[in-house]
């Protein structure tokens, strides 16, 4: 400080950092004097474990450190209601082993004392037992003598033994069963002995609930005669007699007649039968009139009293009986239609239609598409017509022709529409 502080008061700057403090102004008479606050003791604190019980003394300060002591945690009442082998002796965590050797016990071919701990090999002492401890205290067993077999046939076994008896070596014995070279039932089969009923066509031998032979009783039933007898023979049973396909038909019996049998079942069936429906519907629509129609931008329903006129067929699911075959319709609309137009009307008739809520279609019936130039009421008349096919088994079927106009010029009045309609349904093929 003296070489930069030549003056009173210093021009040297001196900087207090945190914690420090700094009084005086570096002269001689008041030199600088730098102190520092002695820092906070830092904290600390100790959790125990389930195993681990820790203890925490000191302030922490240099004349009272912290101390941190640990005691080992043995459980008094071990969960499963034993007794806790595991203690704490003054040299550390320790298990006395007599305490162990309760925990053991014998099981076959074992022989525990647990006063000493000794474990050792049970040898059993029933007769003929050759086992015994070895020189070299391990389980020792004898080479047994050798055992002559030999093997002797019966008039249905064929008795074999191969083989010299020894370990790697040993006797096996095996049988062929003999079957008579007469004619019998007995057959051997490579899962065993076998009788079999004979498998040539009309064999009626079968096996019964006691796994024994038997010929089972004829069982007559719907459609049949007889008894299956020589005598009486099994047939069919037709009410109305016999009678010769040809004498009917001039097509083959092969090809088109349609009873046939079921692999799967033994079942006799024929084709579902084909169904036919029909309806029909006469409508008058204008109730009340609509009057005074000008130009409509396009084709427009005629809706009288607020209410679409529409000519509706909804036919219901199996509405033909039918289940099983696919079904098609035709369907025709014929209208009658009274109209009164001004000088200068010009317009288009027709029927909007539409199937199962799908895309409306125009079918225009009669048109006036250049006005006649004076005031007039005229009838007009046309027919629509619509089919589909392939329809599935049992679905049903929306069909809406809704009565509509196209003014273009003018104004028009219809003071009546008619519909006469029908629709056909029938299964196919």
């Amino acid at each position: 400080m003296a070489k930069c502080c030549g003056v009173s008061p210093c021009n040297c700057r001196v900087t207090a950092g945190p914690g420090v403090t700094v009084t005086g102004n570096g002269s001689a008479a008041n030199p600088y004097t730098i102190s520092a606050d002695a820092a906070e003791p830092t904290a600390l604190a100790v959790a125990d474990s389930t195993t681990v019980d820790l203890g925490l003394t000191g302030t922490g300060a240099a004349g009272d450190p912290y101390t941190v002591t640990a005691d080992v945690i043995v459980d008094p009442s071990p969960p499963a209601g034993g007794t806790n082998l595991l203690q704490s002796g003054p040299d550390g965590l320790f298990v006395e082993c007599a305490d162990v050797r309760g925990c053991l016990s014998a099981g076959d071919g074992i022989d525990y004392d647990p006063a000493t701990g000794v474990i050792a090999a049970d040898i059993s002492g029933d007769a003929g037992n050759q086992t015994t401890i070895g020189s070299d205290g391990g389980i020792y067993t004898p080479a047994a003598a050798g055992t002559a077999l030999e093997a002797a046939d019966t008039t249905t076994l064929d008795v074999t033994v191969t083989g010299t008896g020894t370990a790697g070596d040993p006797y096996v014995v095996s049988g062929d069963v003999i079957v008579a070279p007469e004619q019998n039932g007995v057959e051997a089969s490579p899962s065993g002995l076998l009788v079999a009923p004979s498998a040539d066509a009309g064999n009626r031998l079968a096996f019964g609930a006691d796994n024994r032979l038997y010929v089972p009783p004829d069982v007559i039933g719907c459609g049949l005669q007889g008894d299956g007898t020589a005598g009486d023979p099994l047939r069919a049973f037709p009410i109305a007699g016999s009678d010769a396909w040809a004498d009917h038909w001039d097509c083959t019996d092969v090809d088109h007649s349609t009873l046939k049998c079921d692999p799967n079942t033994g079942a006799l069936w024929t084709p579902p039968e084909h169904y036919t429906a029909a309806d029909h519907i006469y409508q008058e629509h204008m109730n009340p009139v609509v009057s005074n129609i000008g130009p409509t931008g396009g084709w427009a329903f005629l809706q009288p009293g607020g209410v679409a006129a529409v000519v509706a067929f909804d036919v219901p699911a199996n509405f033909l009986g039918n289940e099983c075959r696919l079904w098609s319709y035709t369907s025709h609309v014929h209208a009658s239609i009274d109209i009164s137009a001004s000088s200068t009307a010009t317009f288009e008739l027709g029927y909007v239609y539409q199937e199962d809520g799908g895309a409306l279609q125009i079918r225009p019936l009669e048109g006036v598409l250049t006005a006649f130039g004076t005031a007039r009421r005229e009838r007009y008349a046309g027919s629509v017509s619509e089919s589909g096919f392939d329809r599935a088994a049992n679905s049903t079927l929306a069909l809406h022709f809704f009565c509509a106009v196209r003014v273009i010029a003018g104004t028009i009045t219809i003071n009546s529409w008619t519909s006469d309609a029908t629709i056909h349904t029938t299964t196919q093929a």
